[in-house]
């Protein structure tokens, strides 16, 4: 009995002692999971001022240049390619014959039909006349017109699948591509070149809702690289989207009034635009932006501390946005050091 209650009383201290250990480690890990504050730590920022600057009323884009045209020649029948007289850098027009596909089990084909076609229309004539004497059925008569016009109607297919045997280009330009040689095989529709037509270029731009709506179609503006500083080319305006994307901006194509040897499409460009507004403004940095255009908030400085500030924002100034509302001139706002920052950060400027 005695060795009993003793057994009890070591497996109490035990089991007392294991609950101790885990009631420590348990502390542990907690103090190990706690964030630990450092919102008294300020954050190294840097910021610029609200000021009012002027605006001359330009905008300046990035684009491309683009071909006037860009399309794709392929062949409309299946066969042996029998010919195709171009090359890299071969000039063609619009509606030229470029190459042929073989087609001449197709012509042998084609006499033969053609003979059909003679028989059969002899026949329906003769029996035309001889429904008219009644010296034959109206069946036999509408047999022999159905042969006839049948036939017709595959002579016809014949013909257009010759036809479609030339290779023709779809517009004028200047071959880029060439993807076959002679003597390969083909199916209809199988790419064989690719030409452009670059007698004139054009360009795409991006504008944004503030200054889309001081655009005009037909207005001029101007073309320049930093490929050719002193060449300044003259575009204009050719269409204006009636619909924004996403990020609330219009496509705007621009054709350039002539072509220019100097410039190849691919180039990238700048696209000046006039708006016509020319005046100061109350301007910030684009860098003071934290989630970008389509909910523009910036970080206010208040004393030693930020305050979330929601703003609103008009046209792109080269780097600057124009600030309709949310901040007034002189305001302390941060472009530097934002993703460390939350509503009420302590921060300490380093310009």
């Amino acid at each position: 009995m005695k060795s009993k209650i003793i057994s009890i009383i070591v497996l109490v201290v035990v089991a007392a002692l294991i609950t101790i250990v885990l009631v420590r480690n348990k502390k542990k890990i907690n103090e190990k999971n706690t964030p630990v504050d450092r919102t008294h730590i300020p954050v190294s920022v840097a910021v610029a001022t609200v000021a009012m600057l002027p605006s001359n009323g330009d905008i300046t884009l990035p684009a491309i240049l683009q071909p006037n045209e860009s399309a794709t020649i392929a062949v409309g029948a299946m066969g042996k390619l029998e010919s195709l007289s171009i090359e890299l850098g071969s000039k063609v027009h619009k509606g030229q014959i470029i190459g042929r596909v073989d087609t001449r089990a197709q012509q042998i084909q084609l006499q033969a039909n053609e003979l059909t076609v003679a028989k059969l229309k002899a026949d329906y004539e003769r029996n035309q006349a001889l429904l008219e004497g009644n010296a034959i059925s109206a069946t036999n008569a509408r047999d022999s017109k159905y042969n006839y016009e049948t036939n017709k109607l595959a002579l016809d297919q014949l013909r257009q699948q010759i036809a479609d045997a030339n290779i023709i280009a779809p517009i004028s330009g200047i071959i880029t591509d060439k993807k076959l040689l002679p003597g390969e095989f083909v199916s209809a529709g199988t790419p064989i070149a690719s030409v452009v037509d670059v007698s004139q270029l054009k360009t795409v731009i991006f504008v944004s809702e503030s200054d889309v709506y001081y655009l005009k179609l037909k207005q001029k503006v101007s073309v320049s690289s930093r490929l050719f500083p002193e060449k300044v080319l003259e575009g204009t305006i050719t269409y204006i989207s009636p619909n924004g994307d996403n990020n609330h901006k219009y496509k705007v194509e621009v054709t350039l009034s002539k072509a220019n040897d100097d410039f190849k499409a691919g180039t990238y460009v700048n696209v000046i635009c006039h708006l016509g507004i020319d005046k100061n403004v109350l301007q910030i940095p684009k860098s003071a932006l934290v989630n970008g255009i389509r909910d523009p908030f910036v970080f206010l400085i208040v004393g030693s501390k930020v305050e979330k500030r929601n703003i609103v924002i008009g046209r792109e100034i080269g780097e600057n946005y124009e600030l309709i509302d949310g901040l007034k001139e002189g305001d302390k706002i941060v472009t530097d050091g934002k993703i460390n920052l939350i509503n009420g950060s302590n921060i300490e400027i380093h310009n």
